[in-house]
């Protein structure tokens, strides 16, 4: 019989408007290229409400913690089949300012398994965006309505 417990997580779509189009904020690990393309995500720890995670875990991945707008746009189930484990994914829609970096490096700050992984941040067109590592696309649709 397999574990059906659920693990609850955060995931961010952080967007500008370049002064032409939307953008979202993807990554790539530094030293681990085939982890894939990502968005800010994680774990909510115990005791913490979502908003309290979603802000945690984007100041923690990516040093951003200013916006203009923050948003909820779904709650869903995702099977991680690489960890055999069921994700309540919360995602999240968060605007950020055009003054933003086109491109930066990010050490970890956490506690967690990510702990000192620099993250190679960059924009993509929201039009464009590639395939994220673990279905982290899945609601990337939702930006659009």
């Amino acid at each position: 019989m397999q574990d059906k417990t659920i693990i609850t997580k955060v995931m961010a779509y952080i967007t500008r408007f370049n002064g032409h189009h939307t953008e979202l904020l993807v990554y790539k690990h530094k030293d681990y290229r085939e982890a894939g393309v990502q968005v800010p995500a994680g774990t909510v720890e115990q005791g913490e409400t979502i908003e309290e995670a979603l802000y945690r875990e984007v100041k923690e991945e990516s040093g951003l913690m200013e916006f203009l707008s923050v948003t909820k746009l779904t709650t869903y189930v995702y099977h991680h089949e690489g960890k055999s484990q069921y994700h309540e994914r919360h995602v999240f829609h968060l605007a950020v300012s055009e003054e933003v970096p086109e491109h930066w490096e990010h050490e970890v700050n956490s506690e967690g398994e990510d702990a000192g992984l620099i993250f190679s941040y960059y924009w993509v067109p929201i039009q464009a965006v590639p395939k994220l590592a673990v279905n982290q696309d899945d609601c990337i649709n939702q930006l659009f309505s």
